[in-house]
């Protein structure tokens, strides 16, 4: 299913431009040379990316803050996270998992063909029903209002969230990256604790047809974190209460338990709050202006 995160638009040339930069650095390290955290980013002035520091991406993992790839030649180019770019620039991004495509700006709605008798896509994306229910999802009737997005009929999943059916069981709805996971799985599904918990990687959440009860997290030595698992409920809750706290009153960081496939407490995952905006006392053109320069800690 396509999933957007929409930011106001401006910019667009600019980030574009970034965009056309991002790339694996698997591909990168097959010819030349690939460095980490090496520049600083700035945006009108100010700075956003720090050299030598990590980000933290939205899955609450440390990611590079930029790539310095030097070529045989010795030419040397700068590569940035798009997502963390198009959010500095303020500039929409999405990813179409059905054409697999990288979308900026606003995209033009779609309009799908439909049967003038029924109302229903002429081109729907249906998926597996069987498999679909076996794993605890709810089928939808074409009369539901959520019944479909664009040409993608949808379902509810055993936690109640909507997801596409087509992409339920179908590998090639996956990235490549994303096949690598699929050993992990048995007979397509997530495998179980003693307790009954479903463990594994959120990547395979569309292909599997629901999310896990432990979301798996790789090892991560500068925090002396190792790998484990966490829980969406105890990410959310600890998060939320955070919000609305001011600059000098929020912590900054928070942690919750860190798990094992069995869903016994191992240590620590620690997560970043979401940066603060002092707009109090200022007009709403000042407050505009505060929230496009991004958050403080």
């Amino acid at each position: 299913m396509k999933k957007t995160r929409h930011i106001a638009s401006f910019l667009s040339g600019a980030v574009t431009a970034l965009a056309l930069a991002a790339c694996l650095t698997t591909a990168l390290a097959a010819s030349g040379k690939v460095s980490y955290n090496f520049a600083n980013v700035s945006v009108e002035g100010t700075r956003k990316i720090t050299a030598g520091q990590d980000i933290v991406a939205a899955n609450g993992q440390k990611i590079p803050g930029s790539i310095l790839y030097t070529d045989a030649a010795g030419g040397k180019t700068n590569y940035l996270p798009i997502r963390t770019i198009s959010e500095l620039l303020g500039v929409e991004v999405g990813y179409d998992s059905g054409t697999k495509t990288i979308q900026l700006g606003k995209q033009p709605a779609a309009k799908p063909e439909t049967s003038p008798s029924s109302g229903v896509p002429m081109n729907a994306k249906l998926g597996d029903k069987a498999l679909i229910t076996s794993r605890g999802g709810t089928l939808l009737p074409d009369s539901d209002p959520d019944s479909y997005v664009g040409n993608e009929k949808l379902f509810r999943d055993k936690n109640g969230e909507l997801q596409s059916e087509w992409m339920v069981g179908n590998e090639k709805a996956l990235q490549e990256n994303d096949k690598t996971l699929l050993k992990a799985l048995v007979n397509g599904d997530y495998p179980k604790n003693s307790k009954g918990e479903s463990y594994g990687d959120i990547q395979l959440a569309d292909y599997v047809g629901y999310w896990p009860d432990l979301h798996h997290l790789a090892a991560y030595p500068p925090e002396g974190r190792p790998e484990g698992y966490i829980r969406e409920a105890e990410l959310h809750e600890a998060g939320t209460a955070l919000r609305g706290l001011s600059k000098e009153e929020c912590p900054h960081w928070y942690s919750i338990p860190l798990y094992n496939s069995e869903g016994n407490v191992i240590g620590e995952y620690k997560v970043g709050c979401e940066g603060h905006y002092d707009t109090e006392g200022l007009t709403l053109e000042e407050a505009q202006e505060v929230i496009m320069r991004g958050p403080t800690w």
